[in-house]
């Protein structure tokens, strides 16, 4: 009988490797794409809106110290909450809600 024990650096350097960051960066911008086609782009809240995401990847730091790959996928426009969520006369468009399905293979 063997007993498996993981080597907790190795999963550590695994979760942070080149090749994690740069799968995850490609997951984000291809959210990026499916967002940028299904945005509004229509007053009043939409205008710019499509042109505001933003795709950011690398290490992240939890407030533990752990570390792990990301990619992120945002919106910077002032009125990007508005687009996603909705307002009183304006319909919720879950623009990056809907990307996140995009992002899976």
């Amino acid at each position: 009988m063997s007993t498996y024990r993981p080597s907790y650096k190795g999963i550590g350097q695994l979760l942070t490797a080149e090749f994690l960051q740069a799968e995850m960066l490609r997951r984000a911008k291809k959210g990026e794409a499916h967002a940028e086609a299904i945005a509004p782009d229509y007053s009043p809240y939409g205008v710019g809106y499509k042109y505001e995401f933003e795709v950011t990847g690398g290490v992240k730091e939890s407030k533990k110290g752990t570390k792990r790959a990301f990619g992120r996928l945002a919106n910077k426009s002032d009125h990007a909450i508005w687009v996603e969520f909705g307002g009183e006369n304006t319909p919720a468009h879950r623009v990056l809600g809907k990307s996140l399905t995009a992002m899976g293979d």
